[in-house]
């Protein structure tokens, strides 16, 4: 059967806003450097009051998201499910979706119950960001949100760790996965951060065993198994799945089965790592839709990440979207 949707994904729809600020800000506020943080809407607007001088940017935001308007910029029938609030940022995320041509499945909340989730990305003079996200309403989505046609409509299922948070959520999560399985539905599974892998690591080991393809960083693989990014990868590959573990500027490792792959790091001036792991996600989906090898998919994923890294916000450069989409005509 032929389906619709190339990529579908369940994900918080937020809006990122991001700025620039020193170390200090980040041990002054008491913040882990390199992770999220839940806070609620007024310690959020506390921390943009105080940076309200500073140069910001305000991007589509949200990992799976990310994902997902990657893979359309790159030529791929995509859908997004999620929910906002009847605000501002609400109006933007559904504008963007429809300019972009991905299919948007969103519950819409009243702005008197919640408001659309914002993160607010600090990037520091390494270009590390720490994020501080009010998630708002795109938490509050349950199973009635989930648009079980659409996921049966789609080849690829993806999700992130950042789903697994309330009750609801994982009771939705739970149950889009289980109607993407029945469909034959590949499953795509990131593992988002390593405060949420360590929130909820014993579910995350059962969800590599449900996966086809898993992403994780270097920490977030360790905080999974106590195991050094090889034995990881070996570890993941075991359970079935394309094991995708990103090493910053070491590059990445992937594997399928026994067949193991280093993807070289690209040359990069870094200016913000905002979006690097959901872009390097995007490119390496963008690979499989197209039964590409391991080294063309990992080709693609760097090239994604070592641009979305070399400025402020995730933006892709046309010419680096064109040059991916060329990988395969040679």
């Amino acid at each position: 059967m032929t389906k619709p949707y190339e990529v579908i994904s369940v994900c918080n729809a937020l809006m990122d806003i991001v700025l620039n600020v020193k170390d200090e800000d980040i041990r002054r506020h008491g913040l882990r450097k390199g992770s999220m943080h839940l806070v609620d809407r007024p310690a959020q607007e506390a921390l943009l009051a105080e940076f309200c001088s500073h140069e910001q940017v305000v991007e589509l935001g949200g990992s799976s998201l990310n994902v997902i308007r990657a893979l359309a910029e790159l030529g791929h029938s995509t859908a997004f499910i999620g929910v906002v609030a009847d605000d501002a940022f609400g109006e933007k995320i559904r504008s963007y979706l429809q300019q972009r041509a991905i299919a948007g499945h969103l519950a819409s909340l009243p702005s008197s119950v919640a408001s659309t989730g914002t993160c607010l990305s600090l990037v520091t003079p390494d270009a590390e960001r720490t994020m501080v996200t009010h998630l708002g309403a795109s938490r509050l989505y349950s199973r009635k949100d989930i648009p079980v046609t659409a996921i049966h409509q789609a080849k690829i299922f993806h999700f992130s760790g950042y789903q697994w948070d309330s009750d609801q959520q994982k009771d939705a999560m739970t149950f889009a996965l289980q109607e993407a399985k029945k469909a034959g539905t590949l499953i795509s599974f990131d593992l988002a951060d390593p405060f949420v892998v360590q929130q909820h690591r014993s579910a995350f080991a059962e969800l590599v065993g449900e996966a086809d393809v898993v992403f994780a960083n270097e920490a977030e693989a360790q905080l999974l198994y106590e195991l050094s990014p090889e034995a990881a990868a070996q570890k993941i590959a075991a359970h079935g799945a394309i094991a995708v573990v990103k090493l910053g500027a070491r590059g990445a490792l992937l594997q399928k089965g026994s067949s193991i792959v280093r993807v070289a790091p690209l040359p990069t001036q870094v200016l913000d790592t905002t979006g690097a792991g959901d872009m390097f996600a995007g490119g390496f989906l963008h690979g499989i839709c197209l039964g590409w090898s391991l080294e063309l998919c990992g080709k693609a994923a760097a090239l994604l990440a070592s641009d979305v890294i070399s400025r402020y916000g995730v933006r892709l450069a046309p010419e680096v979207v064109a040059a991916v989409r060329a990988l395969g005509l040679h």
